[in-house]
């Protein structure tokens, strides 16, 4: 390969405390997660597949209105400064992973088509670490 690959790319079974050492630096990461801005939150979660950390920026992405959109595999949100929806079609701010950015678009959603995670209370710092 002409460069290294990215932790993705791996065909080696890495153990989780080395993919996760960065976070047992973090104390109260529960809490902390709260004052990370929307591309980090969407940066963890694209980055942490089947982790808790991932569980954690979908929490706080929806707490903050972003809801996943199955057919499109994109995350959503109302978009500001607009009148609200009225029904399943809109416009919308939707986080565009290609480009790394927050886009506005007219879209018509369909409602049972909208994944959210259920709210875990059970999540603890120790589950983290």
């Amino acid at each position: 390969a002409d460069r290294p690959c990215g932790l993705h790319q791996l065909e080696q079974n890495v153990p989780p405390d080395y993919r996760r050492l960065h976070v047992r630096l973090n104390i109260n990461m529960i809490d902390r997660i709260k004052k990370y801005g929307d591309d980090l939150l969407f940066w963890l979660y694209y980055n942490n597949i089947g982790t808790t950390i991932q569980l954690l920026a979908i929490q706080e992405l929806q707490n903050r209105g972003w809801m996943y959109y199955i057919p499109e595999k994109i995350w959503i949100t109302k978009a500001l400064g607009k009148e609200a929806p009225k029904g399943p079609y809109g416009v919308y701010c939707w986080f565009d992973v290609a480009n790394w950015k927050k886009s506005e678009r007219e879209m018509s959603l369909e409602p049972d088509k909208i994944e959210f995670c259920e709210q875990s209370s059970h999540i603890s710092d120790s589950d983290i670490y």
